[in-house]
């Protein structure tokens, strides 16, 4: 007759004394979580800790994390990787720590939208007034990556005459309605089978009306991740 492993033993009252216990139900009670991650994971987090020294990243870790892993998760599909929204190049290099010999193109205004004089120019500055990524710093941080390529510009039109690229992973951060709209209509057609698209700003009820209205006639999944991301996997072939 088998016997019971020890872990799965009922949890006995001293268990839930534990160091860690109480802070968790803590910060469960205020809407917050703490999790306990394995050695294999310690890597990641590292990166995302040295990161934030280097530059600014405007993600929890969690969120962080989540890009890490679902970018390492899709380099087994080949094609290549993009992020539209780069800003300050953070979550560009944590994804340059996983993408192994995956290309990523990086997508940004840069130091464009103050020269704009159009509408889309118009409404980034707006939004974002005088604060953005500066190309020249995010090629310097990003120097010590290979395969990783520069389209400043406003979207979609930094993406002219860009090869047809088929996309394993997609990550999107564009604040706003309209662009997040143009990045969904751009990558989700080209996005490769079990391709993954992560996308920011999922809080903003524009932003998650775009995501429904690209993903909810077939062919994908949309998850809601419950630190204001969207995470989208293709199903249907391109």
């Amino acid at each position: 007759m088998p016997t019971v492993s020890s872990t799965t033993r009922p949890q006995r009252w001293q268990d839930k004394l534990k160091p860690g216990v109480l802070l968790r139900a803590a910060l469960a009670r205020r809407g917050s979580m703490q999790a306990h991650l394995g050695p294999e994971w310690h890597t990641n987090l590292h990166a995302i800790h040295e990161t934030r020294e280097m530059t600014a990243i405007l993600l929890t870790d969690a969120a962080a994390l989540q890009i890490m892993v679902a970018a390492k998760a899709a380099r087994r599909l080949g094609g290549v990787m993009a992020e539209a929204g780069v800003f300050m190049g953070g979550s560009a290099r944590l994804i340059c720590e996983v993408k192994a010999d995956s290309q990523l193109h990086l997508f940004d205004v840069f130091e464009t939208q103050q020269r704009a004089v159009d509408a889309s120019g118009s409404e980034l500055r707006a939004h974002f007034g005088t604060v953005h990524g500066h190309l020249a710093s995010v090629e310097r941080l990003l120097s010590p990556y290979a395969g990783v390529h520069f389209h400043p510009g406003f979207f979609p039109e930094s993406t002219i005459g860009l090869p047809d690229h088929a996309y394993s992973f997609v990550h999107l951060d564009m604040d706003l309605v309209s662009s997040t709209n143009a990045a969904l209509d751009y990558f989700l057609p080209r996005m490769l089978t079990g391709g993954i698209l992560i996308g920011d700003d999922y809080y903003d009820p524009g932003v998650r009306q775009c995501f429904a209205e690209h993903c909810g006639h077939g062919g994908y999944t949309l998850m809601e991740l419950p630190w204001g991301q969207a995470m989208v996997v293709k199903h249907s072939p391109l």
